[in-house]
């Protein structure tokens, strides 16, 4: 029944539509409604403006605006809204982060400069006896000469002998001594900057977690740090006595655990000339700047104590590839150390030298005995950039570091 209901009422309404539409008034009607439509359809396009719009007099934006590219607007652009990702931007640049966020225009150097030029042994034990054949080093003959005290020594090698569970070593002056040949040693290298960085940087000096507060006691986040890995600094802050730096969003590393390096490019009071080495006693870093650019970046340890490394602006008077280096600065003389085949020393101030270690030392804490010390592949670049004359610029902006005494060199 249904069907044939259908069908009638189609068979009438097709018989009215066609008798209709042949007529004057079926004519009009057609035109009628279709400028019913039209204005039916500009009315919706302008209510729905108005619904959306609000007042300015009410200090509300008009939402019909488009929303702005991604980027930082200091100033209402007035064109389209800051909303959504230039809100995110501006956000964080109240927090002083730029956008994109980018890492450091640098790079490792050359892993090979890590290498050293002459191969060192190690001598444990009091006082040390060399001897003038290895039968008398192995029957404990009388020495022809012997280094007392405790403190560290190593010695040039040019032929190592294993005997009787002993390893004997004969050095460049041709004696012998009961030593053992290291084969490892520091390798870790600063940056190498193709581009200034506009903002400060660190390195860690101890493995560790970053915090997503200034603070001890906050949650530590997931982003993991090695010993001596970079960071960006964007701002920092004083807390629980320590300086907090502001890595990233919700990320702060504590200066427990590292190190700042303050970019400045001025050239400082005492330079005349567009290169120099600054030396940061305060950070324990080393700066490289040339033609107002910094070219180099590292972590260094300088003088300990009494033993402290001057401030002051110097000149690099003395340049030497391979040499011994020995003293003591106690009494009796027992902590007398003894190294040879130390490479790459640059002397500034009178027996302070710029050169590589490697033996076992901790960067970023005060530990030498004056001189500043760095890892082989960071002084072997440093040695080879520096030139005779070339200014060194040692300062400690803490104010902890005693200034010296004016001696002639």
């Amino acid at each position: 029944m249904s069907d044939k209901l259908c069908l009638s009422w189609h068979g009438r309404h097709s018989l009215f539509a066609s008798s209709f539409g042949q007529g004057i008034i079926g004519g009009m009607i057609k035109r009628m409604l279709k400028f019913a439509l039209t204005g039916l359809l500009f009315a919706l396009i302008s209510i729905v403006p108005s619904a959306l719009a609000v007042d300015a007099a009410d200090g509300q934006a008009h939402y019909e605006l488009p929303l702005c590219l991604p980027g930082h607007y200091q100033t209402d652009p007035g064109d389209c809204l800051p909303l959504g990702p230039s809100q995110s931007i501006r956000e964080l640049a109240e927090q002083g982060f730029p956008y994109p966020m980018r890492g450091l225009s640098a790079r490792r150097p050359d892993a090979s400069l890590s290498e050293l030029p002459e191969p060192v042994a190690l001598v444990t034990g009091g006082n040390t006896p060399f001897y003038a054949s290895l039968d008398d080093a192995m029957a404990g003959a009388t020495p022809v000469r012997t280094i007392v005290g405790e403190g560290g020594r190593y010695v040039s090698v040019t032929e190592s002998v294993q005997a009787g569970g002993r390893t004997f070593v004969r050095t460049k002056k041709g004696k012998w001594v009961e030593a053992t040949p290291i084969w490892g040693w520091p390798r870790w290298q600063g940056l190498e900057f193709f581009a200034t960085p506009n903002h400060n940087f660190g390195f860690t000096i101890d493995d560790i977690y970053s915090y997503s507060e200034p603070s001890f006691i906050s949650n530590q986040t997931e982003n993991f740090y090695k010993k001596y890995d970079s960071f960006s600094i964007y701002s920092w802050e004083e807390a629980e006595g320590f300086t907090w730096y502001h890595v990233a969003p919700g990320e702060w590393i504590p200066s427990l655990k590292s190190r700042m390096v303050r970019v400045d490019t001025h050239r400082p009071d005492g330079v005349d000339r567009d290169r120099w080495i600054a030396i940061d006693l305060e950070q324990q870093t080393l700066a490289v700047y040339e033609d107002g650019e910094l070219r180099f970046a590292t972590v260094i340890a300088s003088g300990a104590g009494q033993a402290y490394s001057d401030p002051g602006v110097y000149e690099v008077y003395h340049k030497v590839e391979l040499h011994t280096m020995q003293g003591s600065y106690a009494m009796d003389k027992s902590d007398f150390f003894y190294y040879e085949n130390v490479p790459w020393a640059l002397y500034y101030n009178h027996a302070q030298a710029i050169h590589a270690v490697y033996w076992p030392a901790v960067l970023g804490i005060p530990q030498s005995h004056g001189c500043i010390n760095m890892f082989p592949g960071d002084a072997n670049w440093l040695f080879h950039w520096a030139e005779l004359g070339e200014y060194v610029y040692v300062f400690d902006p803490s104010g902890k570091t005693p200034l010296p005494t004016p001696t002639p060199m």
